[in-house]
């Protein structure tokens, strides 16, 4: 895939340790603490925080799109615009997880639009069964996880832009049922381009 080529759900505070970023001008110095608006220093109340005004925006309703990457910077901004003055735009660093590099981020424009082109050569997944639907929807979250566009809550904005785009393939889901540590494992898989077990995740969640 041409996202993949272009190489070089739940996010918390607390991975800031497990997640290495180069000069990381989003935290607070000498912490693992994101920048924000409130001026947060304590990772544990800022992560409770974090939580309510999550739900909060969520309830007020999300922005549709056209599953782009506007869309998904529209999401992430309704999200955290309380909290993060880069609510909505890209991240401006480089970011790993363990052994896992996400896309660099002079890729994150075009592995997007290639996802995105696909979506649409497909229909936006619109007219698949059940099994067909769950396969395709991983590789496509899979690949999004994979360009991990922003610093910090790239889950949560996945899951909400699969929760529209299954509604609107007429697949609808219940991301509640998304278990967090099987997601997390499914979408360690995918980063390998194995998205069996994200496409598991999937058909387990259909509402």
């Amino acid at each position: 895939m041409a996202a993949r080529q272009m190489r070089g759900i739940h996010s918390r505070q607390g991975k800031a340790a497990g997640r290495r970023v180069n000069r990381d001008p989003y935290v607070y110095a000498g912490t693992g603490v994101l920048r924000n608006k409130l001026g947060i220093t304590d990772a544990a109340e800022l992560d409770a925080i974090e939580r309510q005004l999550v739900v909060q925006r969520t309830r007020e309703g999300l922005p549709d799109g056209d599953f782009d990457l506007a869309h998904l910077c529209a999401i992430h901004r309704q999200l955290f615009q309380d909290l993060y003055e880069w609510a909505g735009q890209l991240r401006t660093v480089e970011i790993s997880k363990g052994a896992q590099q996400f896309q660099f981020r002079r890729y994150i424009v075009t592995g997007i639009a290639d996802i995105h082109r696909r979506l649409v050569d497909g229909n936006y997944l619109k007219g698949l069964d059940t099994t067909e639907f769950c396969q395709e929807a991983a590789r496509i979250i899979g690949d999004i996880n994979y360009a991990h566009p922003f610093r910090e809550g790239n889950g949560r904005t996945q899951l909400q832009y699969l929760d529209q785009l299954a509604k609107q393939a007429e697949h609808p889901i219940d991301i509640a049922q998304l278990q967090p540590r099987d997601w997390i494992e499914a979408s360690r898989g995918a980063h390998n381009s194995d998205y069996e077990a994200m496409s598991t995740a999937i058909f387990r969640a259909l509402a």
